[in-house]
């Protein structure tokens, strides 16, 4: 079976997400949203010219604009949101009410507290809602599963994960490779934090903890 695929937000992520639909998908056919329509096309040919195939197709949208979110997705199968996390909740109940399966990259932890709220109508729609699967939740789960696999047996898994560039520029010293706003919303307020089995909630920056890899250095 093949599935068709709405990729909202045409940047660095929203393109990495395509190659891997593309090749791993079984996608007839994916395509790339974005208000920047040259930007949707550019990363359509950029895909089409590593998959040797014409799969992806580029539109114009806004996602604010809830109706016409709402008559693209009936047109697929599965959306992923690949735009900021402020979008999500919106864009989840546009798909949960079309009929459309949604994954998203997170970003705030209320927003998906939100979205998971939604489950009972996702069940009753028939679709699947994953939010939240960007780096953490996300690639580091996925990575961290792998490792066991190739151990046999783990005890303990330890993740971390940050920018670190191969040639830092001050002042930052950083590699964003997403929205600067899933950033900063991360740094901001409260965090929650799972220890010992139990969820609770302290303030952005009250807790530190220091690595060190040879031969970074300290971090």
């Amino acid at each position: 079976m093949a599935y068709s695929y709405i990729i909202l937000g045409a940047g660095r992520q929203g393109i990495a997400a395509a190659y891997d639909l593309a090749v791993f998908g079984q996608a007839s056919r994916v395509t790339f949203a974005d208000y920047d329509e040259d930007l949707a096309k550019h990363a359509a040919d950029r895909v089409n010219a590593m998959v040797h195939d014409k799969l992806v197709n580029a539109i114009k949208l806004d996602v604010r604009d809830d109706a016409s979110v709402r008559r693209l997705f009936k047109g697929y199968n599965v959306a992923l949101s690949a735009v900021p996390y402020f979008y999500n909740l919106p864009l989840t109940r546009a798909a949960i009410e079309t009929g459309v399966s949604f994954c998203d990259l997170g970003g705030n932890t209320d927003i998906v507290r939100q979205q998971h709220a939604l489950d009972r109508q996702a069940i009753r729609a028939g679709v699947c809602i994953v939010p939240d699967c960007g780096m953490g939740p996300g690639m580091g789960n996925t990575l961290a599963v792998y490792a066991m696999g190739l151990v046999g047996e783990a005890e303990h898994v330890y993740m971390y994960d940050g920018g670190l560039p191969q040639k830092p520029i001050a002042p930052w010293n950083y590699a964003l490779t997403f929205s600067i706003e899933g950033l900063t919303n991360e740094y901001y307020g409260g965090m929650t934090i799972l220890r010992d089995g139990e969820l609770f909630h302290a303030p952005c920056f009250t807790e530190f903890e220091t690595i060190e890899i040879p031969p970074i250095g300290k971090l």
